[in-house]
């Protein structure tokens, strides 16, 4: 009676890996869209712009010489990058829905937060695309910017 049960755990144990390795194959034949892959359109940044003058620029500029604080965080710059390469596009996305404007100021919702992000990746240099930053195409993640 063990060796049956132990028999059915060593089975379902190799089917859990068997399904883990084949998702992992399968992930690693797919390339990561990165944030130099055009994600966003140029047109859904340009449009931002305003909303992003409005609501982020008191905290936020694109480098660290022009921070207005010593406390503000760049969306420029080595700080920028070192705290989100590698990361989702979609985690910033949440960032800013979530807890932007700090003093509660507005409300963010996904759609806008999808345009100041094509905005903020404009400003750091990535090259836009042909369609808008959409949800789907927020699991991109962040990459240093190609020259």
């Amino acid at each position: 009676m063990t060796t049956g049960k132990t028999g059915a755990l060593v089975a379902g144990a190799v089917m859990v890996w068997c399904a883990f390795a084949s998702a992992t194959a399968a992930r690693l034949d797919t390339p990561q869209a990165t944030t130099n892959d055009g994600i966003y359109s140029k047109a859904q940044a340009d449009a931002a712009k305003p909303r992003f003058d409005e609501l982020c620029a008191q905290c936020h500029a694109f480098s660290v010489a022009a921070l207005k604080r010593p406390q503000d965080f760049p969306l420029g710059d080595e700080p920028f990058l070192k705290k989100w390469e590698g990361r989702s596009v979609g985690e910033m996305l949440t960032v800013i829905v979530t807890t932007m404007p700090l003093d509660g100021a507005a409300v963010i919702d996904d759609d806008e937060g999808l345009g100041l992000l094509a905005y903020i990746l404009q400003q750091n240099g990535f090259k836009g695309g042909a369609g808008p930053l959409t949800k789907e195409g927020a699991i991109a993640v962040v990459a240093r910017p190609v020259k």
